[in-house]
């Protein structure tokens, strides 16, 4: 998902049985359901048990609205400041690595576009091109 709809999910939009959350406005104010995994839901768990704020909204500031994109931009900023990576890590370089990921284990495009909340599949094509690059890079390790 992207970051902005990371930040605005409320408690109410999580669906625990099915391993789901409802983004309610996503981009283009688009509704749509994302999944989450067992492991996932075992953490927000464990975080919502021993976090201290009163709010509806999954991540809070002290105040119990919902966390900005900047703090979001700057956790980000502290945390991979020790790395020896050569590109910003943000956090759309996590979405995008997810769908690379997946386009490298051959998911369907489709698949891809519906996880990503894409409404056009070119926009998907990104990650596949990344596919082939992958392999070609593979294909050229081989050939020494």
């Amino acid at each position: 998902m992207r970051i902005s709809e990371l930040l605005n999910i409320k408690l109410d939009d999580i669906k625990w049985d099915t391993h789901q959350i409802w983004i309610r406005k996503g981009k283009g104010n688009k509704e749509r359901f994302v999944l989450f995994t067992s492991e996932c839901a075992a953490r927000l768990k464990l975080y919502l048990a021993t976090r201290t704020i009163e709010s509806p909204y999954l991540f809070a500031n002290r105040l119990g609205n919902h966390l900005s994109r900047s703090w979001a931009e700057k956790r980000f900023e502290v945390y991979t400041k020790g790395l020896t990576i050569e590109h910003k890590i943000t956090p759309h370089t996590l979405r995008h690595t997810f769908a690379a990921h997946l386009a490298e284990k051959d998911m369907p495009q489709s698949h891809i576009q519906e996880l990503l909340g894409h409404v056009n599949i070119n926009t998907t094509r990104i990650y596949t091109r990344l596919n082939t690059s992958a392999r070609k890079k593979q294909y050229d390790n081989y050939q020494i």
